[in-house]
């Protein structure tokens, strides 16, 4: 499937950011798919490398008119790609709060691996596709 950012109604999409050194890529999702909002799911929002803390994510965003977002109640606790939030309650508010952005805006998930097939980004972005009908995307 092509996307182009004129063709995209409402969109999901998630992206890690593995042991990128700089932002190329991320700046490059962010803009081909006209993305509103940067939504941080990792239960700790820190990294090996300083730039992707989400205080730095929030600043760049921020720099570049995107709303950042941490919901570290999306994080998860298991160690691997089952998603086991912190506390569930929470993590289903969180939930019905990005899904209610993401039926205006264009979302994009951010986590810290960078394979989708290896990260819980997958069951959030799931979960809010159930909710929403969203389209979901995988940047890598």
């Amino acid at each position: 499937m092509n996307y182009k950012a004129e063709n995209i109604q409402s969109l999901i999409l998630t992206f890690g950011y593995g042991n990128r050194k700089d932002y190329d890529e991320f700046l490059k999702w962010l803009e081909m798919f006209n993305v509103n909002c940067v939504v941080d799911v990792r239960f700790s929002p820190r990294a090996w490398s300083r730039k992707w803390y989400g205080t730095a994510i929030e600043k760049l965003c921020n720099s570049i008119n995107i709303k950042y977002v941490s919901h570290t109640a999306l994080g998860n606790t298991s160690g691997n790609k089952n998603w086991i939030p912190p506390n569930q309650e929470e993590a289903t508010l969180a939930l019905l709060e990005i899904s209610e952005i993401a039926q205006k805006e264009t979302v994009l998930l951010l986590c810290a691996e960078l394979q989708s097939a290896k990260c819980h980004r997958v069951s959030v972005a799931n979960q809010l596709h159930e909710l929403t009908g969203i389209t979901v995307k995988h940047l890598e």
